[in-house]
């Protein structure tokens, strides 16, 4: 897909099926986070850059007290949105590709502070499915590893198995319109729940409501811009994507990833 979208290529996007390809994605996925990282790549050298000097919009999820579901400001969170810089590269080739339709991106989280991330995956997360759903021990630990990735015990990151976000390489995000509205992708972000999975209306019947159909076009236009740049996403949340990672790595048959983790902005 080259230069700017028109409707037509808008309409083709929203009706190509995604399932077959998210399949594949989490069959190939496995245990990511044991994938080689290659320390030494010209991609590791990269530095993080902030996105919004970069034309890129969006408001770190975590660093605010009106991020549903926790309406909260999560501790160890940071105001600032970075990438790496050819990450943002690619986001900024996207927005432009869009832009003549009034679609922009808009980023949740990029690189993430380890405190954050063992705050969710220690803590939060296990708390709420023993609260919710009564699990326990291996059951608890694996509805976890669907929706979160393990952190760092005490801060110290390994640098061959870093937490994605902790390598500048993966960004959460959606579309918006031309009025800053949200396209409707069915599931707010960090639903931790299947409804967030990528391809959870690829099954929907065309009589379906007006909503779901819309949810399931709008995840297949994302997941399609996404991937033109070369981009992976993680089966089990629609908005994650990410470039050069362990988790693209694994999903995209590269040998190695090219991030590991970055150094805090």
């Amino acid at each position: 897909m080259n230069g700017a979208m028109t409707w037509d290529d808008f309409a083709r996007l929203r009706a190509t099926p995604i399932a077959g390809a998210v399949e594949e994605a989490e069959a190939r996925k496995g245990d990511y986070r044991a994938h080689p990282v290659d320390l030494s790549s010209a991609e590791n050298t990269e530095p993080l850059v902030e996105i919004g000097p970069q034309g890129i919009a969006g408001a770190n999820h975590y660093h605010r007290a009106d991020n549903a579901p926790y309406y909260q400001k999560i501790t160890g969170s940071i105001p600032g949105l970075w990438l790496r810089m050819g990450v943002a590269e690619r986001l900024c080739r996207i927005n432009a590709r869009i832009a003549p339709l009034g679609l922009s991106l808009w980023v949740y989280d990029a690189w993430r502070p380890v405190a954050v991330q063992n705050s969710f995956y220690d803590h939060w997360m296990p708390d709420y499915l023993r609260r919710t759903r009564g699990l326990e021990g291996a059951a608890l630990r694996s509805e976890v590893n669907k929706y979160w990735a393990k952190g760092a015990p005490g801060g110290v990151i390994d640098p061959h198995s870093p937490p994605p976000h902790a390598t500048g390489a993966a960004v959460d995000l959606t579309l918006r319109d031309s009025f800053g509205a949200p396209l409707h992708m069915g599931a707010i972000f960090d639903d931790v729940t299947a409804v967030s999975n990528t391809a959870h209306f690829e099954d929907t019947p065309e009589d379906a409501s007006f909503s779901d159909l819309e949810a399931r076009a709008n995840r297949r236009l994302l997941f399609h811009l996404m991937a033109a740049e070369g981009l992976a996403n993680n089966p089990t949340e629609w908005w994650h994507f990410s470039f050069g990672d362990q988790m693209w790595a694994r999903i995209m048959r590269a040998p190695a990833a090219l991030y590991g983790p970055a150094e805090a902005p």
